[in-house]
């Protein structure tokens, strides 16, 4: 076909025409290159804020960012803002932290000390006035300075000291509005009256101020050192700059105007905050601005160029703004990308269903709306549709390489060759079979014959002759036509994943059997989409509804993984071993998983870390420089493994912290009797059996974008198992029963990280306590009384055995009402008995009370009297005794070395590993592990 490429034609042209406009563009625009592409987002008052002006921000050591507004102070975690309500109506002008618990204010009306773990402030008395603090820092030793409108104060030994820079308080020169740390005990502060050098062991200062233009006013706003220089901001005249070693001022062009609010050092960068003009960006070497960034139309800029504070910290930037709040960059890993050939392709929200990456940079992808064929090298791309080309189906099931060309499976409408060096597309063949109906991919037998997946039954194919054989339901033991997955093994057998069972073909006796799952593995095999095989020979059979089945290489041991395990979703697509770590990868129709069975680690990846969305499809691949790749719902996922597993989730990081509690629907606040401490600092909280409703906030303090972080969480004693929040920051839990429990929730891209809450729910006390006092009150009755009724039993039992014995008919008739009732008993518990001997009812694992009162023919009533009063024990236990007896039994057949404890009480009727050990544990004072072990039997 002609045309087959698009931009062909005179690429040197192009190429001129190219060159030609960056050299134009170049003088004008290069300082902008090096500017990253940030993407905002503005939080403002009706988001929490207290004011939209935000005059300073600090991000504490646990995590948490602070705001100082106009009119209060704010706490931003990422996801929730929280005001304190101790500070409104006061304008913040900076924070710091001396510790952990302490957080120092400095207001328009005095320096204040928050305690963080019970929210308590305290005004801390400088002087004899209430002054206006602007400026509060912490040396690298923990030493507080406190600068105000009327001098220094430094904090030591408990107290503060004064310092003053002339004797005139209320001069210019001791109006404070910055402080930064020098070299030698030095200290640089910022006034209205100059740049002050003052040594905090000597106590000697001197004053520099700017003389070169006599219309220029020492009014210095803020200021920030980086090397041996010092960039002021100042009241009207831009920025200026000091060099500490000539002590000599000199004005920086880029920004000669304006009032400077706020002024930060990164790298060899100076980030400028002005009131009106966004953020300038200016390079310390050569004193040019190399960027600017602005607030625009659109929706992600900053929200306005009036900046009053700035905080640079890793790859995140705060912008707090006049009268619109608070901008910022959401975080994100780097772990993954979709991906993309700039200017050219984009697979960003394209539902990717196949794919083929080549070695020389060609790749295939397959979607629901089309194929696509890009040759990176020739910078060229094709998208072929049924309205282009000779395909008949836009969904593109399969990509996989034919010899040197590409075949293509389609939903629906055939079998395609993709060849490689004309980008043309023609059918596999010209037999109507290859044209129509839906084909799912191929794999390669011992004889290098192609056995290829469809709607119809599997196809044989020597692609030397072009000869093929057709495997249905009507010509063969292949009873299901619909064949989604196919694998070759390293034994030589080839597995068929079909809508229906899994089959193995037998080379010997040419035949498909069905039957090689034992019977309790069976209903987890019936639609199996993808089959994978390890490095040590196990295989996995991916079951689109069911989790994996792992079976090892002798078919002798069988394993059940399910979201009850380590799964965020028993809809499994692909599996596929990390080229460099080892780990596996499972991909899923929610989510990414990373698992390392020796070490007992798993993680589940998020938005967070840069996969576009939670749906994966089936096909992955690893490409010859250890990249894996995923067709995901929103694009073609790439994750480079030459990256250290460090960067992967072993380093270091800090578990969620709790934000805040609710019980019965009101949040709680400090100094609660349920609350005695803030909640990121509690550890327990201690419920009444009448307020058993409670929720947790929490959050990961990673400022990702909104909804990106996933959490796993559990209540240790009332779930069973790790849960997946997939939105949201907030779980609640309803009419819990008197216990003590153990919350625990942690990041899911971070495992290992974790923050546990005690939670005791007690019964109700002061009822039990009147219960006993009344007791008491009544044993004194009793003991007061006790001689005179003691007197009246002795006289009352000589009365009764001087009266004659009752008739005998009377007797009998008495005995046989009680023995009546032994009977009824007696024969419950036969008719119990032998229908969980004979019928073994207990491998039933959803077994309830009713059912078995049917099959004894007696009501609930009845049975539930005679376990608890004539075989003193519980329903429940009742049953797990009669499934132990059987996991005995079963243990002690050889057979049972090819199952795994789990399946081996699963087949005994337990539901859950749990129940399993604990029910174990009660009867056979150990665990299962300890008693195999003690009778020297051996199970996986």
């Amino acid at each position: 076909m002609k045309n087959a490429f698009y931009m062909e034609g005179n690429l040197w042209l192009y190429r001129l025409y190219l060159w030609v406009a960056i050299l134009l563009w170049l003088p004008v625009s290069l300082p902008a290159v090096d500017l990253p592409n940030l993407t905002f987002r503005t939080i403002t008052i009706s988001d929490g804020l207290s004011n939209n002006i935000i005059n300073t921000i600090y991000k504490d050591k646990r995590g948490f960012t602070w705001l100082g507004t106009q009119t209060g102070l704010d706490r931003f975690d990422g996801i929730n803002v929280k005001s304190f309500l101790q500070f409104s109506g006061r304008t913040i002008f900076s924070i710091a932290e001396t510790d952990s618990v302490y957080l120092w204010v400095g207001t328009d009306k005095g320096l204040w000390r928050l305690d963080r773990k019970t929210d308590q402030v305290k005004l801390v008395t400088l002087d004899t006035k209430s002054l206006e603090v602007r400026s509060v820092f912490v040396s690298q030793t923990g030493r507080l300075l406190v600068g105000t409108t009327h001098g220094l104060f430094i904090y030591q030994e408990n107290t503060f000291r004064k310092v003053l820079f002339g004797s005139n308080a209320l001069s210019s020169t001791n109006f404070l509005t910055g402080i930064v740390e020098g070299h030698k005990d030095t200290f640089w502060l910022t006034s209205q009256g100059g740049l002050i050098e003052y040594n905090i062991v000597t106590g000697q200062s001197e004053v520099y101020t700017y003389q070169g233009d006599e219309r220029f006013v020492n009014y210095f706003s803020c200021l920030t050192l980086l090397k041996e220089k010092l960039y002021l901001g100042t009241a009207g005249n831009g920025m200026l700059v000091f060099d500490i070693g000539k002590t000599a001022f000199s004005i920086c062009p880029e920004v000669e105007n304006g009032y400077i609010k706020s002024i930060i050092a990164v790298n060899d960068e100076i980030w400028v905050g002005t009131n009106g003009s966004g953020i300038r960006i200016i390079s310390a070497s050569t004193g040019k601005e190399l960027s600017a960034i602005e607030h625009t139309s659109n929706a992600d800029a900053i929200c306005s160029n009036a900046v009053y504070s700035l905080l640079k910290e890793d790859d995140m930037l705060f912008v707090g703004t006049y009268m619109s709040g608070l901008s910022y960059t959401p975080a994100h890993g780097s772990f993954f990308s979709v991906y993309s050939y700039p200017e050219l392709f984009n697979s960003y929200n394209m539902n990717v269903r196949a794919f083929w990456v080549d070695a020389d940079g060609k790749k295939v992808i397959g979607t629901r709306d089309g194929l696509y064929y890009i040759s990176e090298m020739e910078r060229r791309i094709r998208h072929y549709t049924h309205r282009n080309s000779i395909l008949r189906s836009d969904i593109i099931l399969s990509v996989k390489p034919f010899n040197r060309d590409f075949l293509i499976g389609t939903y629906g409408g055939g079998l395609y060759l993709l060849h490689r060096n004309t980008g043309e597309l023609s059918f596999l063949q010209s037999d109507q079979c290859f044209m129509q109906g839906s084909f799912n991919g191929y794999e390669r037998d011992v004889n290098n014959k192609l056995w290829i997946g469809s709607s119809k039954g599997v196809y044989v194919y020597d692609h030397l002759t072009g000869e093929y054989e057709v495997y249905n339901s009507r010509n063969s033991s292949l009873s299901v036509n619909s064949v989604f997955s196919l694998k070759a093994d390293s034994k030589g057998r080839m597995w068929l994943g079909t809508g229906g069972a899994v089959f193995m073909y037998d080379r010997v006796d040419g035949v498909f059997k069905s039957d090689v799952f034992l019977e309790h593995v069976l209903p987890y095999t019936k639609s199996v989409r993808f089959i994978y095989e390890d490095k040590k020979k196990n295989l996995w059979f991916c079951d689109d509804k069911e989790g994996v089945v792992k079976v090892d290489e002798s078919f002798t041991t069988f394993e059940h993984i399910t979201i009850n395990d380590f799964l965020p979703n028993n809809s499994v697509m692909s599996i596929v071993e990390d080229p460099k770590n080892g780990g596996l990868w499972f991909a899923t129709q929610r989510g990414l998983l990373y698992i390392k069975e020796e070490e007992n680690y798993h993680k589940i990846f998020s938005l967070y870390d840069g996969i576009p969305g939670y749906i994966f499809n089936s096909p992955v691949q690893i490409t010859d420089d250890n990249t894996v790749w995923w067709g995901n719902e929103r694009g073609l996922v790439c994750y480079d493994a030459v990256k250290s597993w460090s960067e992967i989730g072993t380093k270091k990081v800090q578990p969620p912290v709790i934000t805040s509690i609710s019980v019965a629907g009101r949040p709680l606040c400090p100094g609660e009797t349920l609350m005695p401490v803030s909640a990121p600092f509690i550890d327990e909280v201690f419920l009444s059996v009448n307020d058993n409703n409670i929720s947790f906030t929490f959050s990961a303090l990673n400022y990702a974008v909104e909804n990106t972080d996933l959490y796993e969480y559990c209540l240790e004693e009332y779930d069973k198992e790790w849960k997946t929040l997939m939105k949201g920051n907030q779980v609640s839990y309803t009419e819990l029963p008197v216990g003590d429990y153990m919350f625990r929730v942690r990041a899911a891209s971070n495992p290992a990280a974790i923050k546990a809450v005690r939670v005791v729910v007690a019964g109700n006390t002061p009822f039990i306590r009147w219960i006993v006092v009344l007791s008491v009150v009544v044993c004194c009755i009793l003991i007061y009384f006790y001689s005179g009724l003691l007197g009246k039993y002795r006289t009352m039992k000589e009365y009764i055995n001087k009266k004659t014995e009752p008739s005998e008919e009377n007797r009998k008739e008495k005995y046989q009402k009680s023995r009546m009732e032994e009977k009824t008993a007696m024969l419950i518990i036969g008719k119990l008995n032998e229908c969980m001997e004979k019928d073994r009812l207990y491998l039933n694992p959803d077994l309830k009370l009713q059912d078995v009162a049917k099959v004894v023919k007696c009501n609930t009533g009845e049975l539930s009297q005679v376990l608890n009063m004539f075989m003193n024990i519980g329903f429940t236990d009742y049953v797990n005794k009669y499934r132990i007896d059987e996991f005995i039994k079963r243990i002690q057949d050889k057979s049972a070395s090819r199952y795994t404890l789990v399946s081996l009480s699963e087949q005994c009727g337990f539901s859950s590993r749990t129940s399993f050990f604990r029910s174990f544990k009660k009867f056979k004072g150990m665990s299962p592990a300890e008693y195999i072990k003690e009778h020297g039997i051996f199970i996986k």
